[in-house]
């Protein structure tokens, strides 16, 4: 294993990082990692969730699965996931407009999960997945509207079956922090904001490396 870089994306902040054919990407957290990915040669190529879970019938990635892009291409492989739950793809980012805008209707539908959390009202923050991840990804040509929606590493949505209703789940990444590793297929430039979760949100952990 040869590190090419190591980084912390802070809590409620964003970074960028380029992870070259080959290379893989490591994510270590204790709380949700907001994933995004865009072909470094072509920025208007980047991962889509429709794409990622249709192209493989399932709405849940884990090691071996694939994120692809809106051009139907595969961006990057998951080799390793040590985390016990599962991750999101049906939840979009968290945003300032967001809780402004729905912030009540929201702690209605997620509030009793969110208490057992120890977050008893809805707080907007100055900014949130969407603004990091957008100011981030803006010197490279990205603007803040083709930000698409992420891959939410070590956030865990529980789905009813027949309503389609989602719930936050208890399940958390264990102390110290989780692992998910993903190989490039293509060089790829990566957006990642380390999500506030409403003031739980901890900093992430990013090693790039090569076998």
């Amino acid at each position: 294993m040869k590190i090419i870089s190591e980084a912390i994306v802070k809590s409620n902040s964003g970074k960028t990082f380029e992870v070259k054919k080959g290379q893989i990407i490591r994510v270590i957290g204790e709380s949700t990692a907001d994933y995004v990915v865009f072909n470094l040669r072509n920025v208007k190529e980047r991962f889509d969730q429709a794409r990622t879970k249709v192209d493989q019938g399932k709405i849940f990635v884990t090691t071996g699965d694939v994120l692809i892009s809106k051009f139907n291409n595969v961006m990057q492989t998951i080799v390793k996931d040590t985390y016990r739950g599962s991750h999101d793809m049906e939840k979009g980012m968290c945003s300032t407009s967001f809780y402004k805008k729905w912030g009540d209707e929201i702690f209605k539908i997620y509030g009793d999960v969110w208490k057992k959390l120890g977050r008893q009202k809805v707080v907007a923050p100055k900014h949130g997945c969407w603004e990091n991840l957008a100011k981030a990804l803006r010197p490279h040509g990205v603007p803040m509207e083709d930000v698409p929606s992420p891959l939410n590493i070590f956030q865990t949505m529980v789905i009813n079956a027949k309503t389609g209703s989602m719930r936050y789940s208890m399940t958390r990444p264990r102390p110290g922090g989780d692992m998910m590793d993903l190989r490039s297929e293509m060089d790829c430039l990566v957006g990642i904001s380390a999500c506030p979760e409403g003031g739980r949100g901890k900093d992430l952990k990013i090693v790039i490396y090569k076998n």
